[in-house]
């Protein structure tokens, strides 16, 4: 008996939702299972039955990239609620495992980039004033920020809960907390588009963008918050030379191109004033390559 037979048109939306969702992950974990044991057409059979039902589910289109990431080159964005709950689970052992064992330095690296550009510029650290931390985490970023540019305003925002409720017990060496102005949970351009124009010094965002995809519309709400006399947008990227400027990697995240960053800059009105090609993290043992980048608004 197919599994959608249970299904009923009398249920209420609710229910009906309730439902698909059910199948879903009854197909997901089908999936699954059919890839552990070495059957990858079978899996991959499976995921593309769940994403029938749900074409933006973010678990069956990361389990088809792993196994054949030309599957999925077509994948804009990932569903926020599938990163909000990866990250979810993933909050308690974020820092040992993405740092201590992935050796991930991100966070560090964007803000070598701030400070280099700022002095390449001319200008004191004292010229920032505002700081948006995007996909904060558990505030590894925002502690650099607090610890070495106290005078800030630093505002936070994550998709996951947990990772929100983390940061907000972080403590820079001061004892104050490290995000000293507001710490949201929600999408990062949405966040972004209830801020007053013109308003915000720097935005930041550290191995956040390789969970977007296509940066549009959050380089253009960037563009909106921030001041007009040199605000700056600065962000990590995995490198990947794909024909369609970003792609959706074996690895569940997503890879940009040079040529797409440069050229959404441009679109949305920024200059790219920094690209450092970079080591971003370790994955099996293998060098990921990356990039961080400084913009300002033109």
């Amino acid at each position: 008996v197919p599994l959608l037979s249970a299904y009923r048109d009398d249920m209420d939306e609710q229910s009906q939702e309730s439902f698909r969702d059910r199948i879903v992950e009854l197909y997901n974990n089908l999936g699954i299972a059919e890839k552990k044991g070495g059957s990858l057409e079978r899996a991959q059979n499976f995921f593309r039955k769940a994403l029938v039902i749900n074409p933006s589910d973010g678990h069956a289109l990361v389990q088809l990239a792993s196994i054949d990431e030309s599957t999925t080159s077509n994948v804009k964005k990932l569903d926020p609620e599938y990163v909000s709950h990866l990250f979810d689970g993933y909050s308690s052992r974020f820092e040992s495992e993405l740092v201590d064992v992935l050796q991930y330095k991100g966070h560090s690296l964007i803000f070598e980039a701030l400070l280099d550009v700022l002095k390449r510029l001319g200008k004191s650290p004292l010229s920032i004033k505002t700081i948006i931390d995007l996909g904060c985490g558990t505030g590894l970023l925002g502690e650099l920020i607090a610890n070495d540019m106290p005078w800030v305003e630093l505002s936070g925002v994550d998709l996951s809960h947990r990772m929100i409720d983390i940061s907000r017990e972080r403590k820079s060496k001061t004892g104050r907390d490290v995000y000293n102005a507001s710490l949201s949970q929600g999408d990062a351009a949405t966040y972004l588009s209830t801020l007053e124009m013109g308003t915000i010094d720097c935005i930041l965002a550290s191995d956040m963008i390789i969970y977007v995809g296509d940066i549009s519309s959050l380089l253009d709400e960037s563009y909106k918050c921030l001041v007009n006399d040199g605000g700056l947008v600065g962000f990590t990227v995995e490198i990947h030379d794909a024909e369609s400027g970003f792609r959706l990697l074996k690895s569940g995240r997503f890879g940009h191109s040079r040529a797409y960053i440069e050229q959404t800059a441009k679109l949305n009105g920024f200059e790219v004033l920094s690209w450092e090609d970079c080591v971003l993290r370790q994955q099996g043992g293998v060098d990921v390559r990356g990039a961080s980048v400084i913009l300002r608004k033109a």
